[in-house]
């Protein structure tokens, strides 16, 4: 009988392209994955992987058991929500999000969650979009918020679905007596000498932020890194930087600062929910994707 752990790893290796991707997508070390598909490899009586240069690839018949194997473990999932009550939310649930949805869309969700499904036991844990795909995926959570940008396309995996929210804006916050503050927008090209705050390098706040300049063939002076925009408005409230904060979640404005429309691009934001295709029928997930789409009105 097929390992369904090792075939876990396998799929992950083919889902990911590499040994080390798959390990950080099933939180296991690159080694603990290598013996899994090992231990597949006898099983099958064949070699299942085989080095390319630095790296590896699946045979063909690696391929065909990851494409197989992975319809195979939808189902199984499926078959193991069968025992649920179909029409009653219950048991715990785990939501991954990152920081502005949820202030944004997880906080309101939650108190009609609490009303509406009170024996659901929802935990809720912040990530980048980037850990939060990932954490779906490899299902250590059942769904998840994330967002993506034009130019920063997030990759959502084989096995994921995405439902799209609401696109969200993100605007420039700069100090009420600065230059550019009267301006009715502003290009990259007219913020290519202030001093930037941003979210830090991987995040995909920040590769956007450096990749609307590099349309452009500009680069920003990134002086400051931090997670918070809560900071970042605290900075531009200060002075000493400028800050491309978005709308959702933002909150009340210090009244030392004002926003200014950015275009050429527009830094618009795609915000979705994210959850596996195995558990598309769960009560919870169907509960949670109908109550966000009337928080976004």
């Amino acid at each position: 009988m097929i390992d369904l752990s090792a075939l876990r790893s396998l799929l992950a290796v083919h889902q990911h392209g590499s040994v080390v991707a798959a390990a950080h997508a099933l939180g296991y070390t690159p080694s603990a994955v290598s013996q899994q598909v090992k231990r597949l490899e006898r099983q099958q009586g064949r070699p299942l992987l085989e080095r390319v240069g630095r790296g590896v690839v699946l045979t063909d018949v690696g391929r065909l058991l990851a494409e197989r194997g992975s319809a195979v473990l939808d189902e199984l999932e499926s078959l193991s929500n069968l025992g649920r009550d179909g029409s009653r939310p219950q048991g715990p649930f785990h939501l991954a999000t990152f920081a502005t949805a949820n202030r944004g869309l997880v906080a309101p969700l939650l108190a009609r969650l609490a009303v509406e499904a009170p024996e659901l036991r929802v935990t809720v844990v912040e990530a980048d979009p980037r850990d939060v795909v990932l954490q779906v995926a490899r299902g250590t959570a059942d769904a998840g918020l994330v967002h993506d940008w034009e130019s920063v396309h997030l990759e959502i995996p084989p096995g994921v679905d995405a439902a799209p929210l609401l696109t969200d804006r993100a605007d420039l916050v700069v100090h009420r007596d600065h230059p550019l503050a009267t301006r009715t927008s502003v290009t990259p090209r007219d913020l290519v000498q202030e001093q930037w705050v941003c979210t830090p390098a991987g995040s995909i706040c920040h590769d956007w932020l450096v990749a609307m300049f590099a349309g452009h063939a500009l680069r920003p002076e990134l002086r400051y890194i931090d997670h918070e925009y809560a900071s970042h408005l605290a900075l531009a409230a200060a002075g000493v930087a400028v800050a491309l904060v978005p709308r959702m979640g933002r909150g009340p404005l210090p009244p030392e600062v004002v926003t200014v429309p950015v275009v050429d691009p527009v830094p618009e934001r795609r915000v979705q929910l994210v959850w596996r295709r195995a558990t598309t029928d769960h009560p919870a997930r169907r509960l949670l994707h109908d109550l966000l789409v009337d928080v976004v009105g």
